[in-house]
């Protein structure tokens, strides 16, 4: 097409192709935290879910491997997680269990943490476990099990 002397051009002039090129950059950095944003909790969801499957197994182990008493224990795994696990009697709140129970009841909290010192994460699984109470009743839960 041509443009016949003395009639004005027609386009962009600097000034709007600036202010356009500024609203794209504006946006692009806003999509870019976005989508960055999601790999970082992708990796907290995948350290989370690393510590649930630890606190699990620790939890399903004790009293297994050795005898289950009150007290607190902690340790470490991996050098990224860090474990504490508090034993305590369990006491009904309308007041103490009969002596004639084949078993003790024990309140076990577990809680796990990891992260930096900038940034720590934690939470805790709770469980009730028993006991045998041995006093001459044989194997199992007072009845329940093999003779």
């Amino acid at each position: 097409m041509t443009n016949p002397i003395g009639s004005p051009q027609q386009g962009f002039s600097l000034l709007e192709v600036l202010v356009a090129f500024s609203i794209l950059s504006l946006c692009l950095g806003v999509l870019l935290r976005i989508f960055g944003g999601d790999g970082r909790l992708a990796g907290l969801a995948d350290e989370h879910s690393q510590a649930v499957v630890l606190a699990q197994s620790l939890l399903a182990n004790a009293g297994v491997e050795t005898p289950l008493q009150p007290g607190e224990f902690s340790g470490e795994i991996d050098d990224n997680y860090s474990w504490v696990m508090r034993v305590t009697p369990y006491m009904p709140a309308d007041g103490a269990l009969p002596d004639t129970l084949n078993f003790k009841p024990y309140w076990v909290d577990l809680t796990v943490a990891w992260g930096d010192a900038n940034d720590p994460r934690s939470f805790t699984l709770s469980t009730l476990r028993l006991v045998a109470n041995n006093r001459g009743q044989g194997p199992g839960f007072g009845g329940f099990g093999p003779r």
